[in-house]
């Protein structure tokens, strides 16, 4: 095929994934979707294979083809909702919805989206508890469901979804924003097709696999073909869970975790889904943002996940941390790695620090950002989300115009960035007042054990949760649940990223 077609049919195919982008954030109802973009679109052939995706959150994206191969038979005029995450889903507010696409009668490809819901149910508001002993305390499961069928919502499922949500407005709002956004993908898809015919369709996916395959070849070529080790660790209850990785490279890559924790009845379990997502997202990062990201890339990669660690844990443990915690740890594990045979930033803050507030009124929810590892030539920015997220920041106009929260203090923490030639990133500090009772959970990682510099570049500093009441102070772990009375303030102070060489 000719090189500048291919290049501009690629192109199109992935600014299908960013238009369909931008219709679920401008018609979903939550803050967490409109303002933050807690959501990701890809476009699938009609083998289920993965053609394109929009650039947006890494941890939804390196997984959202595993799904298809629990759905049977497509159907015109529907749409498959799911959120299981022992069938390719990442935790239960991640809502995945797909849409086949048929032209004139015929499957030519697949639209889907995911979606993280501020609220699915659970022992908490937020359906993100700091603690948790299985997966039904963390919200609704829903297996591969028609959600549409024949151009029309099954109200029945509707129902029983919002009858499990504590905001049963703003879901519907959020879901009818996905099966928006797939329409409207597949309306894209078609006219795709139509421009260009069947035939160069199928000898665009063709040409994708092989440049794709000759790209990899030729960046495996650039990393040393040698077998590294190393180990992290993740912190709950005063302990600490393992997460260790041997990673091979030649002509393909293998990636054993053998060695890391049995899984545990906390939900800092990562499914299946987000272990391999972790992995592709690092390798991507490694090989180079150019190459492009689908089935034929994923090929190359044999993972083993040995079943019953915290990287593949039995049906029904808690794993609701996993996605946002797990996934990061993940990525930090294999920068040790290779930082053994190669020159490797330092660690960045390593966590999505997760927030929550709600009560039967109202749920809101939030990642924070934190400090960037340093890396040659190249401070650590400060305050910025990475690895598995991609989000962005909730604006304070949007937080207290919504929800009976007053941010009382928003900024920089300074100097939290491990010192170095190259400096980490510093972490922020967000400082919340409730204005009415309310439960407040935290998810958060980098409270004990600091982000690790790199070339003897200082570490960067561990973050803090705190709670304020009548002027007291107490600090609290990093994964908790706090019932908050009126008046009372939360302060986070996210981490700041490790340095790089020697001052």
């Amino acid at each position: 095929m000719n090189p500048i077609e291919f290049e501009i049919m690629y192109r199109k195919m992935i600014s299908i994934g960013e238009q369909m982008g931008v219709i679920l954030q401008r018609s979903s109802y939550s803050p967490n979707i409109r303002e933050r973009m807690d959501a990701s679109c890809a476009i699938f052939s009609s083998s289920r294979n993965l053609l394109a995706q929009a650039e947006h959150i890494p941890v939804h994206l390196g997984s959202m083809h595993i799904p298809l191969q629990y759905i049977g038979e497509f159907e015109e005029g529907e749409q498959i909702i799911l959120n299981d995450p022992q069938m390719g889903g990442t935790h239960l507010p991640d809502i995945t919805i797909y849409r086949p696409v048929f032209l004139r009668g015929e499957l030519i490809g697949v639209v889907g989206n995911r979606a993280h819901h501020a609220d699915i149910g659970g022992i908490t508001p937020g359906s993100m508890p700091g603690r948790s002993r299985s997966i039904y305390q963390e919200g609704l499961i829903i297996p591969p469901m028609k959600i549409v069928e024949n151009d029309k919502i099954n109200d029945d499922i509707l129902r029983i979804i919002l009858a499990n949500t504590r905001t049963p407005k703003e879901r519907m709002g959020d879901l009818k924003a996905q099966i928006g956004a797939n329409i409207y993908g597949e309306r894209k898809l078609i006219e795709f097709v139509e421009e260009y015919g069947l035939n160069k369709f199928s000898e665009f996916q063709e040409e994708l696999k092989r440049y794709t395959e000759r790209m990899m070849r030729k960046r495996l070529m650039r990393i040393p073909h040698e077998t590294v080790e190393a180990e992290d660790y993740l912190e709950i209850n005063g302990d600490l869970l393992k997460i260790k990785v041997k990673v091979s490279v030649d002509e393909n890559v293998t990636v054993d975790f053998s060695g890391t924790s049995p899984a545990i009845r906390e939900n800092i379990n990562a499914p299946l889904a987000v272990t391999i997502s972790s992995v592709y997202f690092f390798f991507r990062s490694l090989l180079g943002s150019d190459i492009p990201i689908n089935s034929t890339f994923y090929d190359f990669f044999d993972i083993k996940i040995p079943e019953g660690t915290i990287l593949n844990p039995p049906r029904g443990y808690p794993l609701v941390a996993g996605n946002v915690e797990t996934s990061q740890r993940i990525v930090d594990t294999l920068i040790l790695a290779f930082s053994k045979i190669m020159d490797m930033p330092a660690q960045s803050h390593g966590s999505m620090n997760n927030i929550t507030f709600g009560n039967e009124r109202f749920t809101y929810y939030e990642t924070l950002g934190g400090g960037a590892g340093g890396f040659k030539n190249y401070r650590g920015e400060d305050g910025i989300h990475v690895y598995m997220t991609n989000t962005k920041n909730t604006p304070i106009e949007i937080i207290e115009s919504y929800y009976p929260l007053k941010i009382l203090e928003y900024k920089i923490c300074e100097n939290s960035g491990g010192n170095g030639e190259w400096r980490g990133g510093d972490g922020i500090i967000r400082r919340y007042q409730v204005l009415e009772d309310c439960t407040f959970s935290v998810i958060s990682e980098r409270r004990r054990i600091k982000p690790r510099g790199s070339r003897d570049g200082e570490d960067g500093k561990a973050g803090k949760n705190i709670i304020v009441r009548d002027r007291k102070t107490m600090e609290i772990s990093s994964k908790a649940i706090v019932e908050l009375k009126k008046g009372d303030e939360v302060i986070i102070m996210t981490p700041g990223g490790g340095g790089y060489g020697v001052k």
